[in-house]
């Protein structure tokens, strides 16, 4: 599961004389990380709460262990208890990021209003209690301030993108026009409506990256549509290139590392008009539609198919925009400064 995201954490780790990962599962290969595997529920959901504590003793240990100096903790409602519990036992300063706004979405999974309410206010909790709040984007960032968390606490991290790894090459394509959907079945990324869209564009071949869920049949599916299952990270930029345009018809985001990860392979958008969505997809690097628009998104799709060449226009201007403004060397310069202040 780590080797899946982004180097988010081991851009921070070359930073440090030491850092150390308490993870649930997944394999990562680096030597700037101590791991430390921890035995915890396979499925990490509302009721693995009473758990956090048991967690949070065993993370206790391990800063008592090795003087940790501050615990980075990850957004998740499980996380976020567990690292709070963990900071208040051993006296350490909290630092918490901020990716999905987590208010928007528990009503998307269809929890139950006693489980929105409860996650709504640990998360509350949890963001008021710690030192310093990273924000991927100003959305979330505006959300904690509603919050009326101290302002000086709260900072914008934005992720980075590899532009050595990502960057324009030559592949072959399976079909004349391709469309490329990253983010698997879940209802907050809006596959449904990119479904709906597809049916009506038989001639534009659609491929589908992400997790399948048990009730997805993917043999009902339109047959310009493919479905490829998880890929590993670093086959993503095959298919990045194979495609003409990235489509994330998402119901919420923060800043996804998808369209940054597009623009670098000079890939154009076609993307819902949330979160911070608007901010890095300029009409000059794709197109916004209205989030579970089925039309909007296909009027969208059959435009930027309607121009080839200005569609590689698009995808040169995006690209270096992202390799002048999305660095990883920035982020963790912004990260370690943030660290850093949050020790007395």
């Amino acid at each position: 599961m780590l080797s899946r995201y982004p180097p988010y954490l081991p851009m921070i780790a070359r930073e440090v004389e030491e850092f150390h990962l308490c993870h649930v599962k997944g394999k990562l290969e680096e030597k700037s990380i101590i791991f430390h595997r921890l035995r915890t529920p396979r499925i990490i959901h509302f009721s693995s709460l009473l758990l956090a504590l048991p967690t949070a003793l065993k993370a206790f240990k391990i800063c008592r262990k090795h003087g940790i100096d501050v615990i980075y903790v990850l957004d998740g409602i499980y996380y976020e208890l567990s690292g709070l519990l963990t900071s208040k036992l051993s006296r350490t300063p909290l630092v918490i990021r901020l990716r999905t706004n987590e208010v928007k979405l528990r009503p998307l999974l269809r929890y139950n209003i006693i489980k929105r309410i409860l996650g709504d206010f640990l998360t509350r909790l949890v963001v008021t209690k710690a030192k310093r709040v990273v924000c991927i984007s100003h959305e979330l960032q505006n959300l904690v301030l509603g919050w009326n968390v101290d302002p000086t606490k709260v900072v914008i991290v934005h992720h980075g993108v590899n532009t050595k790894n990502f960057r324009p090459m030559k592949v072959e394509k399976p079909f004349p026009r391709v469309a490329l959907f990253i983010g698997g079945f879940g209802p907050e990324k809006g596959a449904s409506t990119l479904l709906k869209a597809a049916k009506d564009l038989e001639s534009i071949h659609f491929f589908i990256i992400g997790p399948q869920p048990s009730d997805v049949q993917v043999s009902s599916m339109p047959k310009n549509v493919h479905y490829m299952g998880t890929v590993k990270r670093d086959r993503m930029p095959h298919y990045y290139n194979m495609s003409d345009v990235l489509v994330l018809p998402s119901l919420t985001e923060g800043l996804p590392d998808v369209v940054l990860e597009a623009f670098a392979c000079g890939k154009p958008v076609i993307a819902s008009r949330v979160g911070d969505i608007p901010w890095i997809v300029p009409s000059e690097f794709g197109w916004l539609v209205e989030p579970g628009d089925a039309e909007q998104l296909k009027e969208a799709v059959v435009n930027a198919f309607s121009y080839e060449k200005r569609l590689r226009a698009m995808g040169e201007a995006a690209r270096e925009y992202v390799v002048k403004n999305f660095k990883w060397s920035s982020y963790a310069k912004e990260m370690i400064k943030t660290l850093s202040e949050s020790i007395d």
